[in-house]
């Protein structure tokens, strides 16, 4: 899809609910970030304040390992006592020690799979734009949902629909057989020229 830059902002319920991505697995949170998905040593440092693997803080970005199926959320730091326990690395992390992820030991077997992403708050409006053009596979009939619920403007910011590579109307996604008659979707939305 092909969109109005400001009506990107609307696909960002899709990434708080959670997408799959084809990446590299069996390497380190830190590598992932920052050699897959391009994003700078600083930003991950200094913008991505909470990661959770699988359900679990990381502190340690190198020696937590992405896996086939993990998931993996990604915020700014959130307000409040709840967000600096979970803040990675944090003055209170010593808090939820329990729950922190810990790296089991054995060897890390790299190959291509694919691991489910959320993100949230500050890093959505950050890396929104970059995940929906990078693309991100959706279980279609979500996606179904997902256009059904928009108001009839939506559909006038998009500039380009596509449906396995053939041009239809923007309209024609909130009919719900349009994009459910397929398990997953691979879904890329970018601003148009």
């Amino acid at each position: 899809m092909a969109v109005e830059r400001p009506f990107l902002a609307r696909f960002y319920p899709i990434l708080q609910g959670g997408f799959l991505i084809k990446a590299r697995v069996g390497t380190g949170v830190g590598l992932l970030l920052q050699e897959q998905l391009s994003l700078s040593q600083q930003y991950v440092l200094e913008r991505i304040g909470t990661i959770f693997l699988d359900g679990k803080p990381v502190d340690d970005l190198d020696r937590a390992t992405v896996r086939e199926g993990s998931t993996l959320a990604l915020s700014a730091a959130m307000p409040g006592l709840v967000g600096a326990t979970m803040r990675r690395q944090g003055f209170y992390a010593s808090f939820r020690s329990p729950i922190t992820h810990r790296e089991e030991d054995g060897a890390r077997e790299e190959k291509e799979g694919f691991l489910r992403v959320k993100v949230f708050n500050l890093v959505m409006a950050d890396l929104g734009p970059l995940f929906l053009e990078r693309g991100m596979y959706i279980p279609s009939a979500e996606l179904a949902r997902f256009f059904v619920a928009q108001p009839a403007h939506f559909f006038d910011g998009i500039r380009e629909a596509r449906l396995n590579k053939e041009a239809i109307s923007p309209s024609s996604l909130r009919k719900t057989g349009t994009a459910a008659r397929y398990v997953w979707t691979y879904l890329t939305v970018c601003a148009s020229q």
